[in-house]
């Protein structure tokens, strides 16, 4: 993970819970392997900007992400893809209407 500003007023310590423990990265992996997906939000540390969504289903494609893209202090949350997306959660659904309007009835999802 980069180096980025840190303020001492935040009580920087060792203790504190880490993303990339062997442990939690051995949890996000059997994820990967046995179940599928995973959703990824990226918190910034001291930066005003929204978090990041992404999503995995390779982790060394995700190691790779937590290796490179986030800074010291930044905050990683990791959902199960299959585990929260499932039919009694859809929020809102439908099919994309063609130029007229329609859409199909029918169709192989």
């Amino acid at each position: 993970m980069k180096m980025g500003f840190f303020s001492e007023a935040d009580q920087w310590s060792v203790d504190g819970e880490r993303i990339n423990t062997p442990e939690k990265l051995r949890a996000i992996r059997k994820i990967l392997e046995d179940i599928g997906p995973i959703i990824v939000e990226h918190w910034f540390y001291r930066r005003s900007s929204a978090a990041d969504r992404v999503v995995f289903d390779d982790f060394d494609d995700f190691e790779k992400y937590l290796n490179t893209e986030p800074r010291a202090g930044d905050k990683i949350h990791v959902w199960s893809f299959a585990e929260v997306c499932t039919p009694n959660n859809v929020l809102a659904s439908g099919k994309c209407p063609d130029d007229q309007g329609r859409v199909p009835k029918k169709g192989a999802y």
